[in-house]
């Protein structure tokens, strides 16, 4: 079973950032979860719960203006401060005594995953052993209003900490009805997004296209077939273009939905996971 516990990690502008740590006592590795657009540390413990039987320790952290984190809901002045937070936050771990003794894996979902692609990228030097990308933002596939787009820099001008409804439904997410009711009652959860965080994730998606070759640690790509949410084309290409020896692609059946780990054939991602996590700590050893 797990030790868990929780902390407070200053962001690169000093605002406080919470964080939760499972240690497992007979942890070989670590995982670091990067969550999603209006999603939180929390999100992940059906996840975690199905790990508690193997040698992974898992750390997340909310992003700014999500779960437990300081910030106004859905509100970051650009998607760089994301990255920078959680460049600090990978960092931390890595120099943790209890976390050195195996490989590190980084785990990103959706927004996360644009996130720490985008890190990965910008810091080749991070000694990180391997990263699982679940449902990466690498393309948009939810429509979202032409009106949007247009107004989205006099927003961010003008009204730059003003947050609009991300178009996103739970039954996009999961088709496990239980887990809606779920999402409808977790009070950590929102919906929102800054104008400043919608230009910036555009941005983000153009540089890391291409720059996808500069990827050379072990890879997994966790996606659905159609993924309602963000772009299955869009992830696939971005795949192939990896420079990695070692990389895998999963593709989850045609009615999955964006969160793979969270819908109702989680089971198989699960296993998926496990298997990739294995290989990387038999190749460390």
């Amino acid at each position: 079973m797990y030790t868990r516990r929780e902390g407070q990690l200053a962001g690169h502008d000093n605002l406080q950032l919470f964080f939760q740590v499972w240690q497992n006592p007979k942890a070989q590795g670590s995982v670091i979860i990067c969550h999603g657009q209006g999603e939180h540390s929390e999100s992940y413990l059906r996840l975690i719960d199905a790990f508690k039987d193997d040698s992974w320790s898992f750390y997340a952290m909310d992003l700014r203006g999500h779960g437990k984190s300081d910030g106004k809901r859905g509100y970051a002045g650009d998607f760089d401060d994301y990255c920078k937070d959680y460049y600090l936050f990978v960092e931390k771990i890595l120099h943790e005594s209890k976390s050195s003794t195996g490989p590190i894996v980084l785990l990103g979902h959706s927004l996360g995953g644009l996130i720490q692609l985008k890190t990965v990228i910008d810091h080749p030097d991070m000694k990180v052993s391997a990263e699982v990308c679940s449902s990466p933002l690498l393309g948009v596939a939810v429509p979202v209003p032409e009106w949007k787009t247009r107004a989205a820099d006099v927003l961010n001008q003008w009204l730059p900490k003003v947050t609009l409804w991300n178009e996103i439904t739970n039954d996009m997410l999961t088709r496990d009805l239980d887990v809606i009711r779920e999402f409808e009652q977790d009070v950590l959860r929102h919906n929102r997004m800054s104008p400043g965080v919608f230009i910036g994730f555009k941005t983000a998606i153009e540089i890391v296209q291409a720059r996808a070759s500069e990827i050379q640690i072990p890879t997994l790509f966790q996606i659905p077939e159609n993924d309602p949410v963000v772009s299955s084309p869009d992830s696939k290409t971005f795949f192939q273009n990896i420079s990695s020896d070692v990389k895998k692609i999963c593709i989850y059946e045609e009615g999955a939905r964006h969160e793979i780990y969270n819908d109702i054939e989680r089971s198989k991602a699960y296993e998926d996971l496990r298997s990739f996590l294995n290989s990387v700590m038999e190749n460390q050893k």
